[in-house]
């Protein structure tokens, strides 16, 4: 079988009519070319090449042998050219992990910013993080802060847990009620549709621990939805109420299809960006950093 090396050879060696220029255009030693051009002569049985003091001179079989592999050879290069571009690019892809709801929240929107080759994938905290460490992932945005060998980790804000609800609710009726008495905006709250995504949710425990004095009030939700992102759009087609972390309902109340309200600050966790050590660039580490903290800060 003939190796398409030596007629990678035989083609620069036609072209340049040198056995050192090729040698040259091919980034090999000289005898190496002289080698390989022999070797495929013995293989062929025929003379491709007349030797002259100044060059080589290819003969009637040199000239039809190129013929015959001239266009096959350039498509070869082609494709080599194309595969070496596309490698680059690949060098160039930002990978990250992130839950879906986050991803819809806090990402979705502003993916364009972070480059022309951006891969998401979807998984759960514990997952994502081994794939950092591992070096499938380049960054993940997790709940928490983590602090392995393997990884950098970059605290970006905390987020903190809302009631939400739609704007045809009166909110400063229940501000005043529960300054007067927790108790009766306790009652002012249960007169309310509720929507849920998991009414057992610890940040759901939390915000009720922390708004009634670990005292959860007596809530049963109309509708349930298993994703926090859809339940709240659910409640934005609506009427009620549900109680979510901020972020997640930012895209909400930008375009004022829900309203948030705070009777108390209650923080639940923080967000943080992990990153590989070794693999992730120290630039998209930084846009990715920006971007995500001035979201926080606006």
């Amino acid at each position: 079988m003939i190796n398409l090396e030596w007629l990678r050879t035989f083609r620069a060696v036609y072209k340049t009519k040198s056995l050192s220029k090729a040698s040259e255009l091919l980034m090999i030693s000289q005898p190496t070319v002289s080698q390989q051009i022999s070797t495929l002569e013995a293989h062929l049985d025929q003379k491709l090449f007349i030797r002259k003091s100044k060059g080589v001179i290819e003969t009637d079989d040199g000239r039809l042998l190129n013929t015959l592999i001239a266009g096959s050879i350039e498509s070869l290069e082609i494709v080599e050219n194309l595969i070496s571009q596309k490698h680059s690019q690949l060098r160039n892809i930002i990978t990250i992990g992130i839950s879906p709801h986050l991803y819809k929240t806090i990402l979705c929107h502003q993916i364009l910013a972070l480059g022309e080759y951006v891969h998401i994938r979807f998984g759960e905290r514990q997952q994502l993080i081994r794939d950092v460490e591992e070096g499938s992932l380049l960054f993940a945005i997790i709940p928490g802060e983590l602090d392995t060998f393997d990884t950098f980790c970059f605290p970006l804000y905390d987020q903190k847990v809302v009631l939400v609800g739609t704007p045809d609710i009166d909110y400063t009726e229940l501000g005043k009620l529960y300054r007067k008495d927790p108790l009766e905006a306790e009652q002012w709250l249960v007169k309310h549709k509720w929507y849920a995504h998991d009414s057992a949710s610890s940040f759901i425990k939390l915000y009720w621990l922390h708004i009634f004095d670990k005292k959860r009030p007596a809530i049963v939700p109309n509708y349930v939805v298993p994703n926090e992102y859809e339940v709240l759009y659910q409640l934005s087609q609506g009427s009620g109420l549900s109680v979510a972390l901020d972020g997640n309902v930012t895209p909400f109340t930008d375009e004022k299809s829900l309203w948030s309200y705070e009777l108390k600050k209650v923080v639940f966790r923080k967000l943080s960006l992990i990153s590989n050590k070794k693999k992730a660039p120290k630039e998209a580490t930084d846009r990715i950093l920006e971007m995500l903290r001035r979201k926080a800060i606006h």
